[in-house]
Order: structure tokens, then C-alpha cells, then sequence
């Protein structure tokens, strides 16, 4: 029998590559991910948010570290920060709160010349009680003015409801901070009075003895030395946290009885408690969509009862973070809770809250949205801004809307109950009109930057319009505490608060599409988009207007100008495209392997 000639080297090498890349020829891409429109768009009785929908809370105890002792020391990066926000709010002012466990122990001196002194040297670490005077209303007045306008709530401690301090705390903050006064909070977290022996005297402190006391200090407010403060119906709560139904409370009647003067149902929550050190929950709860679903449903019933009253008032998430008590190292400082403080964020929007407040304390708190140099109160130096800021710019651009905004979870591939997926998405619909202003799609893939492919269905794109603008936010992994990137720009190894442009290998600019027949997108594994279904909005004449305005808060510590995000206002003209995902890298990696197979026949 005759021999098989036998095959070249060179030949044999090829037939081995092309036999490697067989393979990527018979496997179909993967399906680009469909984003869907609902089977209706949101009804006009659901909720309107705006873009100053997610607010900050600030710990009363260290507030001069954030504005400043006086109105001549108002540090410039906060304006930085606070500008950016207020730039992205649609003409609504900033929210703000002034509160937390320091509040509701603290004591409001109104002949004390210095804004805060401690007062115990002992305190718990999560609750170190304060002295202040009308100071701190100086300051707050001056960064609403440095800003462009930010309206407070303060809050009002209820564990002593006869104390004359109250009405005396609320009367001059009802003067001194008038329009930019938008509630008075009524307690902290009252139920967690007796676990935390706040109520001495009663051995289980009940929804009742909270109705009793409220109704103690709403009856004071009438009197105040400034006046009738209950007329300004600016009163808020029950600002309840952790064990008591709102659903139960709100049918005991107490809305009924204080409806004419409350403004707003305020609520507290965390989606895990660290007081004690152990977490209950890693960094792969944080980027389950299915979780914030769940977390956003605390108070479902509540919400519904609320909605269907004839005495209907906006519901506030008045506080929340990561994890109560400063949060979890390796989990609250990480792009994971970049992503997490979004769709939260979005989730709340989408089931009724109006507005929510993400809590910060003093420095070096892991949760902190930024956090100040390591001086004294108002001292020079760099500050650091930490991954959950990051995560407030993207919910801010993606509301902006003069109508508002409907929110509404496209559940993408049961993202909503499936916490395997590791995708989700919202439709943002104008709120006043039937059609959809923008997307917000997540990947929570822990994939180095591997793309995954979403198809957007045509409805969504106006007729206006063929081209939408994708803007990014990335990370090279979920753990990342420092390479982060919105829209190309960082505020990596920035201590001014002034972003600058990303190089860092993740980081990706704007980009542009046409999609008027419909479209595929690519989204970062780990990342965010949001897509601007008819164009990026600019909010560039927003912060020349509302950046910097009081001259008093030009703090001689910081000499950085207080304007937009750079990565906000960006040409899109140079954007790259974005690599990675279906058939075109299928094909490219192809062409790779067979020109290294024609290099060794040659």
C-alpha cells in the first residue's frame, strides 16, 4: 500500500491553527440582551421625580468639616461638589439634610459664638452628641447661596419632647434659614429608642408613646420665641428605620390628624447593620439587582397605603448608605457601591419615593461620598472623593428633565427576581409625556471590561432623533476604590474636586450611535450607561449660574473655580468606539489567527 505524503511544516501548522479557530465559526454570537419597552408607558398618577431626586445627609457633629466654622471658610471643593449636583438638578434646588444620631443628642446654644463643640468625651462613637449655635445657620445659608440654592431638613429630637429647646431650635432655624428651610424632621429613627435606651422611663417604647410625643412637640411649635412655626407646614416624619410598620402607623390615624401640617412621610434604612462589626452580607449582595428590588420594598405596604390616602404626601428616604454605622471596608468604598448607589436610587424612583439622602459622616468613614483632608475643621488640603459620589452623577443626568421623570425597572431577563442576572435596566419616561428621555442599563459582570450586547427596541427612540449618546460609568473591576470614571472624566488623584480626564485603560468616552431602526449597544463588565435617547443634556450654563455665586465661600484654602463636570459637557465628536462583544470580535479574532497561521506557511 502506497505512503501518505506527508505534510509540510508549514502546512501543518496552519491546518492546526484554523483547526483552534473552527470553532468561533460554528458558535453562534451571543444574543444581544433585549431592552424592552413596558406593554404601556407609566400612567399619569405614577410617581414624578426630578433630578435632585438623591440629596446628602450630613452628620450635625462634624458639619464644620463640610462648610466650614464660618461663612469665610466654606470649603471650595464642597462647592465643587455640591455645584456639580445642583448643575444637574433641572432648575430644582439641592437637597440637603442636616441630621443623624448627633442631632437627635445634640443641643442647639443660640448665645454660643463657635458653630459645634463636643460635649462628651465618652460618647459612643455613632452618636457624639454636640453644642451648637446659630452659626451653623450662617454657613448654611452661605453654601445654598454659594451653590445656586439648596433647601435643608433639620432635624428635631424627640427624646425629650417637653424640652423647651425644641421649639427654641425650630423657631430660629425657621428665620434664620426661611426659604431654604424645607422641613423639620420629628425624631431619628424612634424605634430604635428602647434598644438603644434613648427613653429610659418606658420599658418598650411603642408606636403610641412616638404619636404622643409628636403630638407634644407639634403642639410646642405653634409657640416658638420666632413665632408660629406650624403654620409654614414644613413639618416631616415619622422617619422611622428598622422595626415598626409604616402601614400600621399610617392607619392609626396619625396622618390623618397632622396632614394639614406635614409635608413630607420621611423614612430611614440600611440594607445591612454593622454596628457591631459583622456584616451580614459581601460585595456580591450589593451587585444582585434582585436585592435593591427587595431592599427598595421595605415598606411596600406603607408606600400603597400612602398612595391610596386622600391626604397623599411624598414618602423621603431621608438617610441611607451601604450599611449603617459607616459602612463595610471593601465593599462601601468600591465601585460595586458606585453601581448599588444608582440603582437603588432608581429602584426608590420607580416605587414612589420622591426624593432619598445618602449619608456621610466625618473623615475617614468608609461610605463617605468625599471626604476632607486631614486638618482641622476648615483646613487646608486635598480632598478625596470616594466611589458612591461617582454613583449620584449618572441617577442626576439620567432624571434631567424640566416635566420630571417616571422611572421604571425593564426587568431585564427577571433581573428584578433573579439574583443570578447580572444585568438590569430602567426606562426614564419624561413626566408629563408618553415617551422615554432616557435608559440606564447596568452590567455587574466582574469581567475586567468584557462588553455585553443590548439591543434597544426602536419605540424608544423618538422620531426627533436617529442618534442617542451613550455616556459610561466604569471601572476596571468592582473592587476598584480609585479608577473610576463618569463620562470619560476622574476625580482620581484630584483633591480639588475639579474632574479631570480619565487615561486609565477602562475609562471610555461618550459615544454616539444612530438607532433609528433600533440599535445595539456595549456596556463594561463592570459598568454603567446611560443613553440619551435624544441627545446629551448640557448643563454647562446651569453651573455658570449656580457655581460659586457667594464670594464668601471663595475660602483662601482652595483656590479651584467651582464649574460643571468636565465629562458632562464634552464634544462627542471624537468618541471611540467601544470594543469587545458578538460578531465583530468573533471575526477579528479570526483574522488574528489566520494571519498567524499565513505568516508560518510563508
Amino acid at each position: 500500500m502506497a505512503r501518505p505524503a506527508a505534510l509540510s511544516r508549514p502546512f501543518s501548522a496552519l491546518l492546526h491553527l484554523l483547526c483552534i479557530a473552527s470553532p468561533l465559526f460554528v458558535q453562534p454570537a451571543l444574543a444581544a440582551i433585549a431592552l424592552s419597552p413596558p406593554s404601556s408607558p407609566p400612567g399619569s398618577d405614577a410617581n414624578v421625580v426630578y433630578s435632585n431626586f438623591l440629596g446628602i445627609s450630613l452628620e450635625l457633629s462634624f458639619i464644620n468639616y463640610y462648610f466650614g466654622n464660618t461663612t469665610d471658610q466654606i470649603p471650595q471643593p464642597v462647592v465643587k461638589y455640591l455645584s456639580t449636583l445642583k448643575a444637574r438638578a433641572s432648575g430644582q434646588p439641592l437637597r440637603l439634610r442636616l441630621g443623624g444620631n448627633s442631632m437627635d443628642s445634640s443641643t442647639y446654644v443660640p448665645n454660643q459664638q463657635q458653630i459645634i463643640q463636643f460635649t462628651d468625651p465618652n460618647a459612643d462613637f455613632d452618636d457624639q452628641p454636640v453644642d451648637y449655635g446659630p452659626q451653623l445657620f450662617d454657613v448654611m445659608n452661605g453654601m445654598s447661596s454659594a451653590v445656586g440654592g439648596a433647601q435643608y431638613l433639620v432635624g428635631l429630637s424627640l427624646r425629650t419632647p417637653n424640652s423647651t429647646n425644641i421649639p427654641l431650635l425650630a423657631g430660629d432655624a425657621s428665620k434664620a434659614l426661611g426659604d431654604s428651610l424645607d422641613a423639620l424632621l420629628l425624631g431619628n429613627e424612634p424605634d430604635l429608642y428602647t434598644a438603644h435606651g434613648n427613653r429610659p422611663g418606658i420599658a418598650n417604647y411603642t408606636v403610641n408613646d412616638y404619636i404622643g410625643d409628636f403630638q407634644t412637640v407639634f403642639n410646642n411649635l405653634e409657640h416658638t420665641q420666632q413665632g408660629d412655626v406650624l403654620s409654614e407646614d414644613k413639618i416631616a416624619g415619622p422617619t422611622i428605620c428598622c422595626f415598626w410598620d409604616l402601614a400600621s402607623l399610617i392607619q392609626s390615624g396619625w396622618l390623618d390628624q397632622y396632614a394639614e401640617r406635614l409635608k413630607y412621610i420621611t423614612l430611614q434604612h440600611y440594607p445591612q447593620n454593622n454596628c457591631n462589626g459583622k456584616p451580614q452580607f459581601g460585595l456580591s449582595y450589593y451587585t444582585a439587582h434582585a436585592n435593591a428590588v427587595s431592599l427598595a420594598r421595605w415598606q411596600e405596604h406603607g408606600l400603597q397605603v400612602i398612595a391610596s390616602s386622600n391626604n397623599r404626601k411624598p414618602v423621603l428616604m431621608d438617610e441611607f448608605n451601604t450599611a449603617s454605622c459607616g459602612g463595610v471596608p471593601g465593599i462601601s468604598d468600591t465601585f460595586a457601591a458606585s453601581l448599588w448607589t444608582a440603582d437603588y436610587s432608581l429602584q426608590m424612583a420607580s416605587i414612589g419615593y420622591a426624593g432619598a439622602y445618602i449619608h456621610t459622616r466625618e473623615r475617614g468613614i468608609t461610605y463617605n461620598l468625599f471626604d476632607p483632608p486631614d486638618a482641622v475643621a476648615g483646613g487646608a488640603g486635598a480632598w478625596t472623593t470616594n466611589p458612591s459620589f461617582y454613583g449620584m452623577l449618572p441617577v442626576a443626568e439620567a432624571l434631567a428633565s424640566t416635566n420630571g421623570s417616571r422611572v421604571v425597572d425593564l426587568n431585564v431577563k427577571n433581573s428584578m427576581s433573579d439574583k443570578t442576572a447580572t444585568v438590569a435596566g430602567y426606562a426614564i419616561y419624561d413626566g408629563a409625556a408618553p415617551t422615554a428621555h432616557s435608559l440606564v442599563v447596568f452590567n455587574f459582570a466582574d469581567a475586567s471590561g468584557a462588553t455585553s450586547d443590548f439591543a434597544i427596541d426602536a419605540s424608544f427612540v423618538p422620531s426627533s432623533s436617529d442618534t442617542v449618546t451613550i455616556r459610561y460609568l466604569t471601572a476596571p473591576t468592582l473592587a476598584e476604590k480609585t479608577n473610576l470614571a463618569w463620562g470619560g472624566q476622574t476625580y482620581a488623584g484630584v483633591g480639588d474636586a475639579n474632574p479631570v480626564a480619565a487615561t486609565f485603560p477602562s475609562s471610555l468616552p461618550d459615544k454616539n450611535v444612530s438607532c433609528s431602526g433600533g440599535c445595539t449597544i456595549q456596556v463594561p463588565g463592570p459598568g454603567l450607561a446611560v443613553v440619551f435617547l435624544a441627545g446629551a443634556p448640557d448643563f454647562s450654563a446651569a453651573a455658570a449660574n449656580g457655581s460659586g455665586s457667594n464670594t464668601a465661600a471663595n475660602s483662601t484654602n482652595n483656590s479651584s473655580p467651582a464649574s460643571t463636570t468636565k465629562g458632562s459637557n464634552r464634544s462627542n465628536s471624537g468618541a471611540a468606539p467601544v470594543l469587545g462583544g458578538g460578531a465583530a470580535g468573533v471575526v477579528g479574532l479570526f483574522s488574528t489567527v489566520l494571519a498567524l497561521a499565513l505568516a508560518a506557511v510563508l
